[in-house]
């Protein structure tokens, strides 16, 4: 298994392929708020191309004989002045093929994206993945991240604004 950047030369069908199955089980999760049938293969490659030859966005793919079985996407970020934790790191994408999950490549992906973030003076990275994705919950607990803060959502009835005076 080799980890290590994506790059100009990577044929990039497998990543797209890989990405529209995160997102379907990204779906499952939210059915409300996604819907991969609209989910174009130019807007996957635009996400992607715009870690090729940043500074501060990067992806790092799984590779098991040339074939991609899995990726991380990261970022890192900047926050208003008021805040102590100026920089902070992202990771907005962690997926790996089923047939290659629970062999360690997510492990080392994240350690790919911790070193990434520590190479640039990011001491804080996040993530955010479904309450409802109890593996991705486990796995991040015993990577050592801790809960931040909670987004809550509620629903809006639209026969509210007809009460409304």
């Amino acid at each position: 298994m080799i980890i290590r950047p994506l790059s100009a030369e990577d044929d990039l069908r497998e990543l797209v392929e890989l990405s529209r199955a995160f997102f379907a089980e990204y779906q499952g999760h939210h059915a409300e708020f996604f819907n991969v049938e609209d989910l174009r293969d130019d807007d996957i490659l635009a996400f992607f191309s715009r870690s090729l030859g940043s500074e501060d966005h990067r992806t790092f793919l799984a590779l098991d004989g040339g074939r991609i079985v899995g990726y991380i996407t990261v970022a890192i970020r900047s926050q208003a002045p008021f805040y102590q934790v100026r920089r902070y790191g992202t990771i907005s994408g962690l997926m790996v093929q089923p047939a290659y999950r629970r062999q360690g490549v997510a492990r080392g992906l994240m350690a790919e994206a911790v070193a990434f973030f520590a190479e640039r003076g990011v001491r804080y990275y996040t993530v955010y993945t479904a309450v409802a994705n109890e593996g991705a919950l486990r796995f991040y607990e015993q990577e050592g991240l801790a809960p931040l803060q909670t987004v809550l959502i509620g629903r809006v009835d639209p026969k509210a604004r007809d009460g409304a005076s």
